[in-house]
């Protein structure tokens, strides 16, 4: 009955938390966006946008399984404040 993992983080969690590395990612890709938009036509953003994103789940779950637990939690942790950090400064210099 005792399945509580030793890092006290079980295994959706040590996920969520690595989803970080793949959330900075989409937040440097936000950076490129107007590029983007002007090098693509209307029709092919959307699904550009959408390849990026489902590339970049994939890479993290192949990621996720090549790396330790102490890996995940920290890469994962330094990956959600990059991502919160680089959204603050699109926010900031956008207005």
């Amino acid at each position: 009955m005792n399945d509580k993992s030793p890092s006290g983080i079980d295994p959706f969690g040590r996920y969520i938390v690595f989803s970080g590395t793949g959330m900075a990612f989409m937040a440097m890709c936000l950076f490129l966006l107007k590029p983007l938009e002007h090098a693509l036509s209307d029709r092919a953003l959307p699904y550009v946008i959408f390849g990026i994103g489902i590339l970049t789940i994939v890479v993290d779950r192949v990621f996720y399984h090549r790396c330790s637990p102490r890996t995940i939690i920290l890469t994962g942790s330094i990956g959600w404040l990059l991502t919160f950090l680089l959204l603050f400064i699109w926010g900031w210099f956008r207005s």
